[in-house]
């Protein structure tokens, strides 16, 4: 006979593995705890998180510190939202591709991967968009007991694996590990096979023939070892992940913030939003520079595969809009489609003159942004 849990004890037991996770820590008694579920060596653990404790802690004079839970010792990708809810962590990486219908409007945002090319300005726009633009996202945040300080973006998606698919005609019949829904309409678009599964899986997957290729930045070549048995790169440039918040805080400990406290979190998040997505740049030269030297060939995809991908956006618009409304019960998403664009074109051309300066970015997101937004009210 199989028992039924109830949801009531699926918070117990959260709480229980918090209580064992922090056993034997020497936590000090208001120490915040910092979860991802992502590697030290994922640049949102490595840019991101990491250099953000250290800096909070500080700019706030050691009154705001935090111990870092990564690689799921604490939460884990799909209960995140749940253990920040209930306060198992203070603050928490979010994917929000894996709660679809908790946060409808950031699906909204993941099914516009393919626009823009610049991390730091594509993360940019997101937060100005998710703080300034768009009252749906603030919305689901509150009734999911969260508050998200930006979104920031990975490095552009290319095609690594161990055949050539530069031309379309390759890509027919050919199994792709995607990331997310909007790859996986493309992949189908291209008559290929997409297929879902955590990055962590992508290594055993390709060395035991279940995928033919990944999408990943060309970092992951290195970061998940995948020159090992995949040596060739199609550099298509498929649009970033930005759909998440890497500093998402439980709004319980948001609530029992002084307002200068919820600042210097604010202003470390915005200096945080850009390294990690300028990280991911950092990531992809690490692994160029040895690519010769591991074998990894570098390959340009054909005209008409490129122009695929424009192909494809033009029809894609009519699904995104159709699924906004009838999926995420988004009564009107055009005009945010829109305003979301133009902020990618927006932030693409503030961020030109000074691309490679994090802190002349990150400063102009803090001026632009996060200084418009109401730290007292911000999550009510």
């Amino acid at each position: 006979m199989i028992k039924k849990i109830s949801k009531s004890s699926v918070l117990t037991g959260l709480a229980l593995a918090a209580s064992v996770a922090l056993s034997g820590t020497a936590l000090a008694k208001d120490q915040g705890r910092f979860a991802s579920f992502l590697s030290p060596k994922n640049p949102v653990v490595e840019f991101g998180a990491e250099p953000f404790i250290e800096r909070v802690e500080k700019d706030s004079n050691g009154e705001l510190t935090f111990k870092l839970f990564a690689g799921g010792s604490l939460l884990g990708g799909k209960n995140m939202v749940q253990g920040l809810s209930d306060g198992v962590a203070d603050i928490g990486q979010i994917v929000f591709g894996y709660y679809p219908a908790e946060f409808p409007y950031a699906s909204l945002v993941a099914d516009m991967a393919i626009y823009g090319t610049y991390p730091p300005a594509v993360s940019a726009a997101v937060t100005e968009f998710n703080f300034l633009h768009c009252q749906g996202c603030l919305d689901d945040y509150k009734r999911n007991g969260i508050v998200v300080l930006g979104s920031a973006s990975t490095s552009a998606y290319q095609l690594l694996g161990k055949e050539d698919v530069s031309e379309l005609e390759s890509l027919k019949g050919m199994r792709i590990r995607a990331a997310g829904a909007l790859w996986s309409r493309w992949l189908n678009y291209v008559g290929a096979i997409p297929v879902s599964m955590p990055s962590s899986e992508m290594y055993e997957s390709i060395s035991r023939g279940q995928v033919d290729v990944v999408m990943q930045p060309i970092g992951a070549m290195k970061s998940h070892s995948i020159w090992d048995i995949a040596k060739k790169a199609t550099i298509l440039n498929l649009g970033t992940y930005r759909s998440w918040g890497i500093f998402s805080v439980s709004a319980k400990y948001w609530e029992a913030l002084s307002v200068p406290q919820r600042e210097i979190l604010m202003k470390n998040a915005a200096i945080g939003l850009i390294d990690t997505s300028a990280g991911y740049m950092v990531k992809d030269a690490e692994a160029e520079a040895m690519l010769e030297e591991k074998g990894v060939e570098l390959i340009e995809p054909s005209e008409e595969l490129k122009n695929s991908v424009t192909e494809f956006l033009k029809t894609d618009r009519a699904t995104v809009i159709e699924t906004a409304k009838t999926k995420y019960k988004i009564a009107d998403p055009e005009p945010l489609m829109e305003k979301f664009v133009e902020l990618i074109e927006k932030w693409e051309a503030k961020y030109e003159p000074i691309k490679g300066d994090n802190a002349a970015m990150a400063d102009m997101l803090w001026t632009e942004v996060f200084a418009k937004v109401d730290a007292k009210t911000l999550g009510q």
